[in-house]
């Protein structure tokens, strides 16, 4: 970890003797490359990010030419920086804790032990007799709704308040189908830093296939995307064993053992599934007509107008969207855990209106959905 030279607002930083005592711990700069804009970070990862400037000064290089700084930004933070003064007095006034509590702990636990279980019951059934996929279909289902809030909460370290636990955790919670290393960068630092932007690869990253846009390239196979999405998407639960194969990750021989103690239809019906649930809940909330744009200068607002909400009053859209329903908080405060965000939405919107920044909440997961492969239908029609 030789090489951990930053960019943050115009200055760069060599924190190569600072990776070992930062307080949140070293996994974060392990899933980040050198040489890039880290400012978009400084802001959303840290209560008080004045703070971290003052212990940046120490590591201050000093030079007048940053030379190559890739994703280098120029976002204005005025209106974030009172904004996340607003929720921090709210989540002081209220108590409201910036990890899990601890019955939140003890049920996210508890839901990833019985998700172990039946993979154990699974395994001794498949001893003697072939077993049912309905299984699998329970196992995903769990996967999706208990264990990607887990994986999800953890990679952005909010979960534990030990960070080690986050590490391990966000390791294990969806080791079949995902690897953290390409998560983090993807998600963490060019998704959040950048949404629905040319860095984003959510919104910029598959051309080829996805046509999210009016700005985008348009292919003649674009016209059907919305008939091939759902089957692209089911595909995409096989490539975490591509990115466990290029990380030399150990996630590989979980998909070759459940393949080979549990047949190749029980391992279609699990993967094929997964990928489906999996990407199209991550997708609803950015890829929507009224969020394509992106682009504003003012880091509050990109990350409003990129964003959509949906009411999940219904029990079983809740637990299935894995806490991507509030996704226009989580964009803009993605260190604080979904439970605590759910009590601040009306800050959060409140100053959206007072600032004349469109918020937007849709109804529920079910129009959401209906949207999402409109939108889809519109962009596949050449204009």
């Amino acid at each position: 970890m030789s090489d951990q030279i930053y960019c943050v607002h115009d200055k760069l930083y060599n924190l190569a003797d600072f990776v070992s005592k930062h307080p949140g711990g070293t996994n974060v700069f392990s899933n980040l490359k050198s040489h890039t804009d880290i400012t978009p970070m400084i802001y959303t990862y840290h209560k008080d990010p004045a703070l971290i400037f003052d212990v940046l000064s120490k590591y201050d290089m000093s030079v007048n030419d940053l030379g190559v700084v890739e994703y280098k930004t120029d976002y204005k933070y005025d209106r974030y920086k009172e904004l996340k003064a607003l929720v921090y007095d709210e989540i002081r006034r209220k108590g409201l804790p910036l990890y899990w509590s601890a019955g939140e702990t003890l049920y996210q636990i508890g839901g990833f032990a019985t998700y172990l279980l039946i993979w154990g019951h699974c395994i001794k059934s498949a001893a003697y007799s072939p077993i049912s996929a309905w299984w699998f279909v329970l196992l995903v289902t769990i996967n999706i709704g208990h264990c990607a809030l887990l994986f999800h909460e953890t990679s952005h370290y909010m979960g534990f308040k030990n960070q080690r636990l986050n590490t391990f955790f966000s390791h294990i919670a969806v080791a079949p189908f995902l690897t953290t290393e390409e998560w983090k960068w993807d998600h963490n630092y060019l998704h959040h830093g950048f949404t629905n932007t040319v860095a984003d690869p959510d919104f910029n990253g598959h051309q080829l296939t996805f046509r999210h846009s009016s700005e985008h390239p348009y292919y003649f196979h674009h016209r059907f995307q919305h008939l091939y999405a759902g089957a692209l998407m089911s595909l995409g639960g096989f490539s975490g064993q591509i990115d466990s194969v290029k990380h030399q990750r150990w996630n590989i021989t979980l998909f070759l053992g459940i393949l080979y103690w549990f047949g190749f239809y029980n391992t279609l019906v699990f993967y094929l599934s997964g990928g489906f649930l999996f990407l199209v809940t991550a997708q609803l909330s950015h890829i929507q007509p009224e969020c394509v744009k992106g682009g504003s200068k003012d880091f509050f607002e990109n990350q409003v107008t990129s964003t959509i909400n949906y009411r999940t009053d219904n029990i079983v859209a809740r637990y299935m969207c894995f806490g991507l329903d509030i996704q226009i908080e989580h964009h803009l405060f993605p260190n604080i855990p979904h439970s605590t965000l759910r009590q601040i939405q009306h800050v959060v919107r409140d100053y959206c209106v007072k600032n004349g920044v469109t918020y937007i909440e849709r109804s529920g997961m079910l129009e959401m959905t209906k949207t999402y492969w409109s939108h889809l239908y519109q962009m596949g029609i050449k204009n």
